[in-house]
């Protein structure tokens, strides 16, 4: 496998020859000058700021920026391309190159099994490690590695499709002047080089960079758990650190989990620091749940979200689940809290004053809006009302009251006659289209709940919701490598090809075979779909990031709310999990428990010391801006890391998906 540049002046891949990777035609200098002023003005959606671009004309064997006269040049690097960017000026604030790769979604590109996702970037502890790993379904990877000191990279995401989409990646020797990192800003060395696998992209990094690095099988779990080191390039010891201790030790393959919260560990050559991972710990898995629960804040969801039963509420039916199977561990005092705080939620859901009803938490028990009784109120997001349905059983398992059951079984029955299609498909009408939303949140998931624990008691509406179960399964499988999603459409890309939309079709047949019917086809479908899904995961050695998927736009709502930008350990990352847990169930292939584990490491590790939670875990450096339309509303700042919101609802959904796997 090597890259190369055509007698056309594009960027060619032997493994693929035919495949778009750039057009060095499309290259250009991104810049922003000492005395512009970017938090000023209008913003342009899914950016925080737009800056200057000066496009690259080839001169004399050289790339030369079109009015300043910078210079960019090719060389080969091992089997890829060094490019070396260089001006001498010191009136630019901001230095770099746009990169417009051939990314997912990009018209008349070569369809979605020949295009790029940006899976995988990386940032070591000190900074000097920077690289990104792009991932393409037909396998044809790529690694970005920045080889000289520089700032970092920033995401350009479509101001179309609410940011759903990849659109330019910036390589920036400096930040512009307002995010305070200060680097030297007229040189940048970048190699892109073929990648066969995440692993041989870091044995690959481990010659470029002349540093050793490390990737652990799982990145987590409890205290004194064993974890198996795969090393990359020599290393002859460890540096250990966590925010109780610092410690060197002799590299050995086999390390213990010995701290709660996250340790970070270094590989080490003659004393020098190679690509830093990181591992999280806990004392149980129960303690943590607890931790988890006792710090639920339900003023901070009402005053950060929309409070919805889908995204928002997630913290109930993981109280609900935990009060189930672990109240007796409790005092009195910690059930009454707990009582209290459902007790306020389950008021709201099933409110009969419609002064009082909420939208998007109230379930009306009357027909509203040519919908049946039992509908989301003033709601069309099939999704909402599936989750309440999923809290509604949990508050009938608990506290044993009818009302909760009349609701459940009134919610299910609207959903099911008002939406479900005679194939199984879940859909809604807009007037102008129909979408499908068959795999939107999984709801395969509570029609089977809500069958199996309904059967001994009412069969016949349990025979009807199995038969739902088994059109909707069966239209999975038939709908093949399709994976329609709620969201915006737009005439300027492809038909999207969504992280979610993938992982729950997997999901959903599993779930199928596991709580219902065992169909070979199926099994072998899933595998199938999980396989694509691949490149959809996020290869990342770090507890926040391994294992979670590749999800985005969330963060336009979530977190600090001033996305796009990449929502790492997402809750929606656990329809993978799920996926790989259920498949490893199923088949005993202890790979995917493995890879279940990392998933639901990536949601565990957002847990503080003190159990409070963040929705997301950001690699960007620089975050989209959220919706305002004015730079000055925009926060510029460098946002790697966790938000400085904390999140109450979201971040449990992991708990309620663990009672039916690592806790069942």
């Amino acid at each position: 496998m090597k890259l190369y540049i055509d007698e056309n002046g594009q960027i060619r891949d032997t493994r693929v020859p035919k495949d778009i990777i750039l057009d060095t035609r499309e290259l250009s200098l991104c810049y922003t000058l000492l005395k512009d002023d970017i938090t000023k003005g209008k913003k342009v959606s899914c950016t925080p700021f737009i800056d200057r671009c000066d496009p690259f004309v080839l001169k004399e064997n050289r790339h030369v920026s079109h009015n300043l006269g910078a210079t960019l040049d090719f060389s080969s690097l091992e089997n890829g391309l060094l490019l070396e960017l260089n001006f001498q000026n010191e009136l630019l604030s901001q230095f770099g190159i746009n990169l417009p790769l051939n990314f997912m979604g990009k018209k008349n590109k070569g369809g979605w099994e020949n295009q790029f996702l940006f899976n995988s970037p990386y940032t070591s502890t000190k900074g000097d490690i920077i690289y990104t790993y792009l991932t393409k379904p037909n396998g044809a990877n790529l690694v970005i590695a920045l080889l000289s000191q520089a700032s970092g990279w920033k995401m350009d995401y479509s101001p179309y499709s609410f940011g759903h989409y990849f659109v330019n990646l910036k390589i920036l020797a400096s930040f512009d002047k307002i995010y305070k990192v200060t680097k030297k800003p007229n040189h940048l060395r970048l190699a892109i080089l073929p990648c066969s696998s995440f692993e041989n992209c870091l044995s690959t990094l481990a010659k470029i960079y002349e540093k050793p690095f490390l990737k652990a099988n799982i990145t987590g779990g409890e205290i004194n758990t064993k974890i198996t080191l795969t090393s990359f390039g020599e290393i002859d010891g460890l540096l250990i650190e966590n925010e109780d201790e610092s410690k060197i030790v002799k590299y050995t393959p086999e390390i213990t989990i010995e701290n709660e919260g996250v340790t970070t560990i270094t590989p080490l050559k003659n004393g020098h620091r190679g690509g830093d991972i990181s591992i999280y710990g806990y004392e149980s898995l129960v303690s943590l749940y607890k931790k988890s629960m006792d710090t639920v804040d339900l003023d901070l969801i009402k005053e950060k979200t929309d409070s919805n039963l889908c995204e928002h509420q997630c913290w109930a039916s993981a109280m609900l689940r935990y009060l189930l199977k672990y109240k007796n561990t409790l005092t009195t005092e910690e059930i009454n809290t707990y009582e209290e705080k459902l007790r306020t939620l389950l008021d709201t859901i099933t409110q009969k004053n419609e002064d009082l009803a909420v939208p998007r938490i109230t379930i009306w028990h009357k027909s509203q809006d040519k919908l049946p009784a039992y509908n989301m109120y003033k709601s069309f997001r099939v999704q909402e009302l599936f989750f309440g349905i999923t809290i509604l059983l949990d508050a009938y398992k608990y506290f044993g009251e009818g009302k909760y059951y009349t609701y459940l079984i009134g919610a299910m029955d609207c959903l099911l006659d008002h939406y479900q299609g005679p194939n199984g498909e879940i859909q809604i009408d807009w007037g102008d289209k129909i979408d499908d939303y068959t795999t939107v949140c999984a709801p395969m998931i509570p029609i089977l709940d809500v069958a199996n624990f309904i059967k001994d008691k009412e069969p016949k509406r349990a025979f009807r919701y199995f038969t739902s179960a088994e059109k909707m399964a069966e239209h999975l499988y038939q709908r093949g490598l399709n994976f329609p999603t709620e969201g915006a459409i737009s005439s300027e890309v492809e038909a999207e090809m969504e992280d979610g939309s993938i992982s729950c079709t997997a999901l959903s047949l599993l779930y199928f075979c596991k709580n219902y019917k065992r169909n070979e086809s199926y099994i072998k479908k899933a595998k199938e779909i999980l396989d694509i899904h691949e490149s959809w995961v996020i290869n990342s050695p770090s507890c926040h990031t391994q294992g979670s998927s590749l999800r985005w736009w969330e963060t336009q709502w979530e977190g600090d709310s001033d996305g796009p930008a990449i929502c790492a350990g997402h809750a929606w990352s656990i329809w993978r999990g799920e996926a790989d847990y259920l498949y490893y169930e199923l088949t005993n292939d202890k790979e995917y428990l493995t890879k279940a584990t990392n998933t639901f490491i990536t949601n565990l590790s957002k847990i503080d010391k003190n159990g409070h939670s963040y929705a997301i875990f950001n690699p960007d450096y620089i975050n989209g801006g959220g919706f305002t339309s004015n730079c000055q509303e925009v926060n510029f700042r460098i946002a790697q890391g966790f938000p400085q919101t904390k999140d109450s609802g979201l971040s449990r959904y992991v708990w309620i998906r663990i009672n039916d796997t690592f806790l069942q």
